[in-house]
């Protein structure tokens, strides 16, 4: 890469060189100097274009980075997080068991067939 940048830059001496010969031996300063300028001037619009794109877009990166992922981010965990409180409530039952009101607390459907099995097999030993 570094020869192909060499021998470009070396080209363009040698150009530049040509040019100044013919020149002076034309004797027309101004053909020259005006092409140059002229170039000069397209290589400054490009340059400034280049410049006002660069700082655009990094504004636009740097609010897109800064303000929207995060809010995105966030309202995608809400979303979530709904989603997932809306779930657990309909399969709450099936995770932590059903609860009766009872007259001394609520007791859980687990612990509620747990002691009617218990009085099913003493009711059972006693037959």
């Amino acid at each position: 890469m570094t020869i192909i940048f060499f021998i470009v830059s070396l080209l363009a001496i040698c150009l530049m060189i040509a040019s100044k010969i013919f020149q002076l031996e034309m004797k027309r300063n101004h053909f020259l100097s005006n092409l140059f300028s002229k170039g000069d001037v397209k290589i400054h619009q490009l340059i400034e274009k280049m410049v006002f794109f660069y700082n655009h877009y990094r504004v636009i990166a740097k609010l897109f980075v800064f303000d929207f992922l995060p809010s995105f981010a966030y309202e995608q965990l809400v979303h979530l997080k709904d989603y997932v409180a809306k779930k657990y409530y309909l399969w709450g039952d099936d995770f932590r068991g059903r609860r009766i009101l009872r007259d001394k607390g609520s007791v859980s459907t687990f612990l509620q067939n747990i002691t009617e099995n218990k009085s099913e097999n003493t009711s059972h030993n006693k037959i």
